[in-house]
């Protein structure tokens, strides 16, 4: 089938394969009449052009050779029937959308049969002119909206493969380098300045991770798997990277972490990480300390996670998990907390600012508890 181009389109090419002749003849008459319900669709044409076909063999072959803005598939046809109709013609393609056309006032039949891959479903006896013509529509800008969708996910993917395999690795090299000239350097000012390359190296490798998991999650599946993930040690593991990394910092934990599960992925190491890291990255004290608490009910966990900088203002606390939000007087991204509302949010949970004064102010996340 060749593609049509969508800025030029000069008529909707309708494929209907039904073969009962009075309901052709029926879906002929209604898409004459409504056509025109289609004028205020920007992509495409009240220009209706119709061509049936009895059997799913004719219809299938009509869709490798012409070009097809939908389809109106009838699921019980002489050569085949149910299920088997609809695989058929997505075996055919994926590019064209379909609407059911069926006999079964079966609701779950046609949420199955969207999921499987129709755009829609009409339930003959139900359908008018002005109903069908609509569906066709909606049927045609959603599946115009999925391509667009897939070929931004497909972009995302290479962005995606060009962090983990070339910035990040040439970064590393960069940094090991730099690393073994710090241990032959005498001079102070060139000391400083491989101080400057390590630190500097160090955060765009930090970054291309925190964007690299962004990616993973946004070109993943709509809805991740979720498992229990023992929260207690994913914290107790991020908890040792940090204080690592920062050896001019205090972390203290209030208590101990208890033993807990909840509903998330491996990804929520990125949740703790990130936090964690941007506690002590935008905090102005001298001395750095952060206080990390963990309570346990029945339903939930809710890890806090608080540090004694000049905290966030209160007018930015409902904007600051945004797409591209920067830290109090930062250079950098802020999208490691959009990434951890967005892997919250995916396991059902809540990330939130919390404290009266900007001092006291905290990150709490609330996860389910499993």
């Amino acid at each position: 089938m060749s593609e049509r181009d969508e800025t030029t389109q000069d008529k909707t090419t309708v494929l209907l394969i039904e073969d009962n002749p009075g309901d052709a003849r029926l879906f002929e008459e209604m898409l004459q009449m409504k056509g025109n319900i289609l004028d205020d669709s920007d992509n495409l044409s009240p220009n209706l052009s119709l061509v049936h076909e009895e059997r799913l063999e004719d219809g299938l072959e009509r869709l490798e050779t012409e070009s097809v803005d939908i389809v109106l598939l009838d699921l019980m046809l002489p050569d085949s029937s149910g299920e088997a109709t609809l695989d058929s013609v997505l075996d055919q393609t994926r590019e064209v959308p379909i609407v059911l056309l069926t006999g079964l006032n079966d609701r779950q039949f046609g949420v199955d049969a969207v999921q499987r891959g129709a755009q829609d479903y009409l339930i003959k006896g139900e359908i008018d002119g002005e109903l069908l013509v609509r569906t066709m529509r909606y049927a045609i800008e959603r599946k115009k909206n999925e391509r667009e969708l897939a070929r931004r996910t497909e972009q995302l993917a290479i962005l995606n493969q060009i962090l983990e395999h070339d910035i990040r690795n040439d970064m590393n090299v960069v940094r090991g380098m730099a690393q073994l000239l710090q241990e032959d350097i005498e001079d102070d000012d060139h000391e400083a300045y491989l101080d400057r390359m390590l630190e500097n190296t160090g955060h765009v490798v930090e970054l291309t991770e925190t964007v690299s998991t962004l990616l993973e999650t946004i070109t993943g599946e709509e809805d991740p798997d979720l498992e229990p993930v023992d929260a207690d040690s994913v914290l107790e593991s991020e908890l040792r990277k940090v204080r690592t990394s920062y050896d001019d910092a205090t972390f203290v934990v209030d208590g101990e972490i208890p033993e807990v599960r909840v509903r998330a992925n491996n990804m929520l190491s990125s949740v703790f990480s990130n936090l964690l890291n941007n506690a002590v990255q935008h905090n102005d004290a001298d001395d750095p300390k952060v206080e990390i608490s963990v309570e346990t009910d029945d339903d939930a966990v809710t890890v806090r996670i608080a540090d004694n900088g000049s905290g966030i203002p209160s007018d930015r606390r409902e904007t600051i998990f945004g797409r591209g939000e920067q830290g109090i007087d930062s250079t950098g991204t802020g999208i490691g907390l959009y990434l951890v509302d967005t892997l919250v949010d995916q396991y059902g949970g809540d990330v939130r600012v919390e404290g009266g004064d900007p001092r006291d102010a905290a990150f709490v996340v609330e996860l389910v508890a499993v």
